[in-house]
């Protein structure tokens, strides 16, 4: 009992246990215990053999390791090998991933790719070597052999992390039209980094094998390859084995300050908000396990039935009458809405979309059938309707990310500024719920950072700076979507199921911020909850009601 009552107070002191402690060494007491039993390995096998030509002992190779760190020129050499092998490295790192990002938005350099990549890949190292004899200085052909090697390996890895960011991030930068530059450093580069890490990591090693072998072959001048090659030719083991291990060690070296590199990089492209986290952003950086964040708790929300009343405050609209209705003034199709009875009809406002006989099949299905509306700035059309009836397809044909098979989606007024609040969040989760929004706004992150921190903080996300959005509640991430579009500022904004994860007082407060926008754009909301549409209707003056696809609102 007193023992237990021992761990508990060093546990609340801050202090450690035996069994944490061990936890945080065993690792390189392992590594420690595993090089100990190899060396005993190797000095047994080098006693029973009992000739230094063929296999030196560990003693006479520190000896020998020692006389060349002494040696006037091992810096000079050192330093050779290792300016060429990084010059290769690097530039076949910067071309990798230049050539990884054109050939993913032109076909056409990706098939020109494909012949030399191959042949870089299958062709012997020797036999690139040989022929490079012919053209290249043999000083110079280490850096052209690294840069051959770790080219394909870079540029394989890179093309297929682009290739794979997710197509439904996609799509929301096409929403938003999200400008080339930032798509390629918020989307596809954050994606692509754990390909890139693999292929630094492996890269390295091969650069440095490629590479000592072109120096042996080549005879460079000031090279380890060079002293390789005449170790072994005068019968020098222990020199061989020495100059052996400088490789390994210098190259292991090489490698962690490499990596330590290219993770700030990939901290600052993908989990910025780490840097708040000194002690677990050092880690990351030496490549120790970090402690990941706990995402936060999920929050309680009254979510009415799934039920849609025939008494809701609105007059529907269908496809079979939306002819007629594009001529109408918008007033006229929701004269049952309380708001509209004690206002005389207004003008009809700027058309935003014009959508004329639009039809769409999936499958040899029609999700879609002769569907003609007109979406005019002030506007709210509300949908409801049963789930696969086609409420999304008709958004996606609105927003242009599915073309129509028949009919014509138009803009009277141009492409108008876009947004949305998609089903799912859509969020870039490695970054903070400010550089979220921040991404979709024109002009500079900076610039619009108070009144995205202000939008933010009326919706009761604090931790809208040192957080990433990965590790908010379902809600806060909600809250974060409905933040982003609203910043956009748009023109045509469009919320596919917006309320989800949110509570009675959340959806109060966004429809209160969202009928302020309500007057400069024209708004689509799909919904299937009652109290929602009857929301809707209660805050907005012009609100179009369409149950989708029929005409007549279902009974119960």
């Amino acid at each position: 009992m007193k023992n237990g009552e021992e761990k508990n107070n060093a546990r609340s002191a801050g202090g450690k246990t035996p069994r944490s402690v061990w936890r945080t060494v065993k690792k390189p007491v392992y590594l420690l215990i595993s090089v100990a039993a190899w060396l005993l390995v190797w000095q047994y096998a080098a006693v029973k053999l009992s000739q230094t030509v063929l296999l030196p002992r560990p003693a006479e190779v520190f000896r020998a390791l020692v006389e060349l760190v002494k040696w006037e020129r091992f810096g000079t050499i050192l330093r050779s090998s290792l300016l060429h092998i990084v010059m290769g490295f690097v530039a076949a790192l910067t071309a990798g991933c230049v050539l990884a990002v054109v050939c993913r938005f032109s076909d056409l350099a990706a098939a020109i790719l494909i012949p030399p990549m191959k042949l870089v890949k299958t062709v012997p190292v020797v036999s690139f070597i040989i022929l490079l004899l012919l053209w290249v200085k043999p000083a110079r052909i280490s850096i052209v052999i690294s840069f051959l090697i770790v080219l394909p390996v870079v540029y394989a890895n890179v093309s297929r992390g682009i290739r794979e960011t997710g197509e439904d991030m996609l799509e929301m930068a096409r929403v938003f039209r999200i400008p080339f530059l930032r798509r390629l450093f918020r989307l596809y580069i954050p994606n692509a980094v754990p390909y890139a890490n693999a292929a630094v990591s492996s890269g390295l090693s091969l650069c440095w094998k490629a590479g000592i072998a072109a120096e042996i072959i080549g005879l460079s001048a000031d090279s380890i390859g060079n002293q390789l090659y005449y170790s072994k030719l005068y019968l020098d083991t222990a020199a061989l084995f020495a100059w052996t291990v400088v490789v390994i060690v210098v190259s292991v070296l090489m490698e962690w300050a490499v990596m330590v590199i290219f993770r700030a990089l990939a901290v600052a492209l993908t989990n910025p908000t780490l840097w708040y986290r000194p002690g677990q952003a050092a880690r990351y950086l030496l490549g120790l396990p970090v402690k990941e964040e706990r995402p936060a708790p999920a929050e309680d929300v009254e979510e009415a039935p799934p039920v849609i009343s025939k008494n809701a405050p609105a007059a529907p609209l269908s496809a079979a009458s939306s002819a007629s209705a594009e001529n109408a003034p918008a007033a006229s199709l929701a004269e049952n809405s309380p708001a509209l009875a004690e206002k005389s009809p207004a003008e009809p406002d700027e058309p935003v979309a014009v959508l004329r006989g639009v039809g769409k099949s999936y499958d040899g299905r029609a999700v879609l059938s002769d569907v003609s509306f007109t979406l005019r700035r002030g506007e709210v059309l509300l949908i409801t309707g049963a789930s696969g009836s086609g409420k999304t397809t008709l958004l996606r044909c609105l927003t242009g990310l599915v073309k129509p098979d028949e009919g014509t989606v138009e803009y009277p007024g141009g492409t108008p500024r876009m947004a949305a609040v998609f089903q799912e969040d859509r969020l870039c989760e490695g970054f903070s719920a400010w550089k979220n929004a921040a991404l979709v706004m024109p002009g500079s992150a900076r610039a619009n950072r108070e009144r995205i921190l202000k939008e933010l903080a009326e919706c009761g996300i604090e931790e809208s700076v040192r957080k990433k959005v990965g590790t908010f509640s379902g809600g806060m991430k909600r809250r974060t979507a409905w933040v982003r579009a609203l910043c956009a500022d748009p023109e045509l904004l469009v919320l596919d199921e917006p309320f989800t994860g949110l509570d009675n007082a959340r959806k109060d407060h966004l429809l209160q911020r969202l009928s302020k926008a309500a007057d400069g754009c024209g708004i689509v909301i799909v919904t299937h909850s009652a109290s929602e549409i009857a929301k809707i209707c209660e805050s907005f003056p012009r609100v179009r009601r369409w149950d989708f696809p029929e005409a007549n609102v279902t009974e119960e």
